[in-house]
């Protein structure tokens, strides 16, 4: 009969709840949502968010009847080990159904990301390439002052991500935030190797993630800046008035995320410094 709950419990609830998941979350930006009336796009947005929030709870309530099993047998049947191993046998089909539970939630996870933020989270952080990098000292103070880039990248997380903190379970919110943070840095990465920058473009870049890292530490639970290590790494490199500072900087105690090879890739964008000396300089 145990075994038969816990199976029931993947084969039936789980599987219940998977299919509103593939059936996918709402992307405004999709053709065939565009196609739905308001109503539709609201009623399956609240089934999807309902079902993620209902595999989490039952993989926590899963676990915590796991738990109990166990401690009720070994009160019941601790002297008796042939019992208690039976037992114990059956109720680890428990702990199959919550992994079941925990995989689906991970897809509602990714699901969610891919349809509700990344389409709005990517077209602002691709503005950051489509700016040049080449700029002067009073177009850097005027940008410290007020960064269109910066306002927008901050406006985008709190009016797409924000807003799910009040729809979902708080681990769930937190890992939707983590997976959207870290497609921020990993797409941000990507396009800020295919920029050209002077020293003063590099400084900005700097303060730029700076700035980003503080507000998002300030809406998190947990730290951040490993997800933004490699990028401040860059525009560290990108902002050194010389070539020599780089050596100072990767001989030091101060643990470097960026190989030899990649610290060459990004001193390169620098429109001021000539790759055979980049290459004379770091060395291999």
């Amino acid at each position: 009969m145990i075994n038969n709950a816990a199976s029931s419990l993947s084969v039936e609830v789980c599987n219940e709840l998977l299919s509103t998941i593939k059936n996918g979350y709402p992307n405004v930006l999709s053709y065939s949502w565009q196609q739905g009336t308001d109503e539709q796009v609201h009623e399956q947005k609240e089934r999807f968010l309902t079902a993620t929030n209902n595999l989490h709870a039952t993989a926590e309530n899963i676990a915590k009847l796991k738990k109990g099993f166990q401690v009720k047998c070994e009160k019941s049947f601790g002297s008796d080990k042939a019992v208690l191993e039976k037992l114990s046998s059956c109720i680890s089909g428990f702990g199959d159904a919550t992994i079941d539970f925990k995989e689906a939630l991970k897809r509602a996870e990714s699901t969610l990301c891919k349809a509700a933020v990344f389409p709005k989270m990517h077209p602002v952080v691709a503005e950051f390439a489509s700016t040049s990098h080449i700029i002067t000292e009073d177009q850097l103070y005027m940008l410290e002052v007020e960064d269109p880039w910066l306002q927008e990248m901050v406006k985008v997380v709190e009016e797409v991500i924000t807003p799910l903190k009040l729809l979902l379970h708080q681990n769930i919110y937190d890992s939707v935030l983590k997976i959207s943070i870290t497609e921020m840095a990993e797409y941000l990465e990507k396009l800020a190797l295919t920029c050209t920058y002077n020293q003063l473009g590099g400084i900005l870049f700097d303060k730029r993630l700076r700035a980003l890292v503080t507000f998002l530490s300030g809406i998190t639970q947990w730290s951040i800046r490993d997800k933004f290590s490699r990028l401040v790494q860059m525009a560290l490199m990108l902002s050194v008035e010389r070539l020599s500072e780089v050596t100072e900087y990767t001989s030091s105690s101060t643990r470097c995320s960026l190989t030899t090879a990649e610290i060459k890739q990004c001193l390169k964008l620098r429109n001021d410094f000539k790759k055979d000396d980049v290459n004379k300089v770091i060395g291999d």
